[in-house]
């Protein structure tokens, strides 16, 4: 694509912006610019016309850049990525640009790139931390400061580091006591869940023994029923079976009061 002329640099970066898709997606534009283009991925090698070809955008890239010509030096960055094989000095060299052109989101995505080709990259650890700092994303700039720092210390990032580092430990401080209070929380729900599911199983036990004593209640006053059913019965069937003797007179009611006795 390169060889063919384009307008203004403006026409190239969004020319080149919609050729690839985004290789490396740990960051959306959100409300910036669509982000510069990547290499494209299916260029394994560069040409010699090519590799002459991306040298020389880089050089006329990094003059622009020395003349403050900040959109100039972004279009031939642009153009000499999308050649294909660009190194992690490239992407970050582009990011570093990005920054200064207030764009931090796609100067972290170009530095998730460089690292991508180079996990070793400090100069992209160390980009992609301001960028996150500029981003508010505070955990993730310290720990990128944290690394670009193991890898190549110096003191200026040093310095950029203690304020990020004070505002993650914010973050963390602010997390851990959320996590905290909703532990607190969590285990006090479950201690109430507890709580009511013992009161039920103790009324429902209560329920279950209260109709259980009712039902041996009924049954034992059925049975004493029954029994004197049967006692009613055994006697009624003795005084049937029993014979009369001989001169004993027969067993009879007393008297109705007021009835007239016999005289002799």
């Amino acid at each position: 694509f390169w060889l063919k002329p384009l307008g203004s640099e403006t026409e190239l970066l969004h020319s080149v912006a919609g050729t690839w898709p985004l290789e490396y997606g740990a960051m959306e534009p959100g409300d910036e610019e669509p982000f510069p283009a990547m290499s494209p991925p299916d260029v394994a090698e560069l040409t010699d016309e090519a590799q002459d070809r991306q040298n020389a955008l880089k050089q006329e890239g990094t003059e622009a850049l020395e003349d403050g010509k900040l959109d100039v030096a972004l279009a031939k960055f642009t153009e000499a990525i999308g050649i294909g094989c660009a190194s992690a000095m490239l992407y970050s060299r582009r990011a570093k640009l990005l920054m200064q052109l207030g764009r931090p989101r796609a100067a972290a995505n170009d530095c998730t790139a460089a690292l991508e080709i180079n996990p070793d990259s400090a100069q992209a650890f160390k980009i992609r931390a301001r960028a996150y700092a500029k981003l508010e994303k505070f955990e993730e700039a310290h720990s990128d400061f944290q690394t670009g720092l193991k890898i190549d210390y110096d003191e200026q990032t040093y310095d950029d580091s203690l304020e990020v580092a004070a505002k993650a430990k914010e973050l963390q401080t602010a997390a851990t006591a959320k996590r905290v209070e909703h532990e607190k929380e969590e285990y006090f729900r479950k201690l109430q869940e507890s709580k009511e599911a013992y009161e039920a199983g103790m009324k429902a036990n209560e329920e279950r023994f209260r109709e259980q004593r009712m039902k041996e209640e009924e049954e034992k006053n059925k049975k004493e029923e029954e029994r004197k059913a049967r006692m009613r019965q055994r006697e009624k069937d003795a005084e049937q079976a029993a014979p009369e003797e001989p001169g004993v007179p027969k067993a009879h009611a007393p008297p109705e009061p007021g009835a007239a006795e016999d005289v002799d």
